[in-house]
């Protein structure tokens, strides 16, 4: 037992304007091969002194090439993860943001072979083989738009003429 390892992690949820996609990341070999599985999310751990949102901002940055407004990402859930591996306990922060379908992605943008490829996927076909089950990205896909619609009093704070907007 005392050889174990704890840890916290950020993974970052990009959805489209209306929530019906979702951006995940194909895994480089090595990592599908430890995960069992291809595709995930924006993420990784938080470095000692780093703030979650900055982790967040970090993270995309790294992964794709994109400046997030931290403004504009909402915690969505924490997970705990006692076993990860058979010696790691992790934490995830599991935080949302929107992203327009036609922003310029540039995978890997720090150098590091992370990911092989990127894509949008409907959250009606989700691919096989996901990090988090398909079922769970739903749920935090509903969550996330939930989130975003209602103010901090659980309101709904958008004007008809934006929902409407969000249903194409």
């Amino acid at each position: 037992m005392e050889n174990r390892k704890f840890g916290l992690g950020v993974i970052v949820c990009l959805f489209n304007r209306n929530f019906s996609k979702i951006l995940l990341l194909k895994r480089n070999e090595e990592k599908r091969n430890r995960n069992k599985a291809d595709w995930g999310n924006v993420g990784g751990r938080v470095e000692l002194g780093e703030k979650l949102v900055d982790a967040c901002l970090r993270e995309a940055k790294e992964e794709i090439g994109v400046n997030l407004n931290p403004e504009k990402l909402k915690l969505i859930e924490v997970k705990e993860t006692p076993y990860l591996t058979d010696i790691f306990h992790a934490i995830h922060f599991i935080y949302a943001g929107i992203l327009d379908e036609n922003e310029k992605i540039i995978l890997n943008f720090n150098g590091e072979p992370e990911s092989d490829e990127y894509k949008w996927f409907n959250l009606k076909k989700l691919p096989d083989k996901t990090i988090d089950p398909k079922d769970d990205l739903i749920k935090l896909s509903i969550a996330a738009k939930k989130k975003f619609l209602e103010d901090e009093n659980g309101r709904f704070k958008i004007s008809l003429e934006q929902a409407y907007l969000m249903r194409r």
